[in-house]
């Protein structure tokens, strides 16, 4: 079975390298062939991605979220399957070029790390963690849509173009991204402040990933108030959402490279 993690991770980031191809294809062409062939293998490649989580999760034991690495490939399976959630639910198809290209990167930048499962420290070994982490993501993943919906709304408000969704669908998906991520984010802090307490008796530390954590949440709750205030509906709600992109990324990746922190996962 060690050999076939490779197969499955690499299928994957293969089948996600030509269904980009494909949606770069389409606004070519513009053939629905095209852009149905590129959705048929983001189904694949999120299917093989399933089978590589579900392999190293029965192998561990635990939910492998525990090193780059691991976070790295969750991120990128948690980003699929919200793109295929608004695909199936919506049917943005062309739109879904550029999120599908971050789940791209997302994923190749993973592939050159060291797969490998490491053993489960004590204080992670909980039920706690499992939720912390796997809402922390999925919000993260639709964060990283809201993000690209942003950037599609400043684009499209531009270029107007027929194989994007119009404005008004765009920021309808926008603010839904948003809320449900931040719906997502939230569980994840009160899960993660109830295994704080479990584990050091204390629900909130001043560490500087906490804090960062706090600011995160604090941002998007800020963004679900600011759909209700004029001035920043349409482009102002879309810069806003990739500029909370880039403090989900830096509160993500920044803090643990850049950092000291004694978060349990840096």
């Amino acid at each position: 079975m060690t050999t076939l993690q490779p197969l499955l991770l690499h299928g994957a980031f293969a089948a996600y390298l030509i269904a980009v191809s494909l949606y770069l294809l389409h606004l070519m062409l513009r053939r629905p062939w095209v852009w149905r062939s590129a959705f048929t293998l983001v189904l694949g490649g999120f299917f093989l991605q399933t089978l590589c989580l579900a392999w190293r999760w029965i192998t561990a034991g635990y939910l492998p979220v525990t090193n780059l690495f691991a976070t790295q490939f969750f991120f990128s399976w948690a980003l699929a399957a919200t793109y295929l959630y608004f695909e199936l639910r919506y049917r943005i198809h062309a739109a879904g070029l550029f999120v599908m290209f971050c789940n791209l990167l997302l994923l190749g930048s993973a592939l050159p790390r060291n797969p490998a499962i490491p053993p489960l420290i004590p204080a992670l070994d909980t039920p706690l963690f499992t939720l912390h982490v796997a809402f922390s993501f999925i919000g993260y993943a639709f964060f990283a849509m809201a993000f690209s919906l942003g950037v599609l709304y400043l684009v499209q408000r531009r270029v107007h173009s027929p194989l994007l969704p119009d404005l008004a669908l765009l920021r309808k998906l926008n603010e839904e991204s948003v809320f449900l991520g931040f719906c997502l984010f939230t569980l994840c802090m009160i899960f993660g402040s109830i295994w704080a307490y479990v584990a050091w008796g204390y629900y909130f530390s001043w560490n500087i990933k906490g804090v960062w954590s706090a600011l995160v949440w604090l941002f998007f709750a800020g963004m679900c108030h600011a759909k209700f205030v004029r001035r920043w509906q349409g482009s102002g709600y879309a810069i806003l959402s990739i500029a909370g992109f880039g403090v989900v990324l830096f509160t993500y990746l920044g803090i643990g490279l850049l950092m000291s922190s004694n978060h349990p996962l840096d």
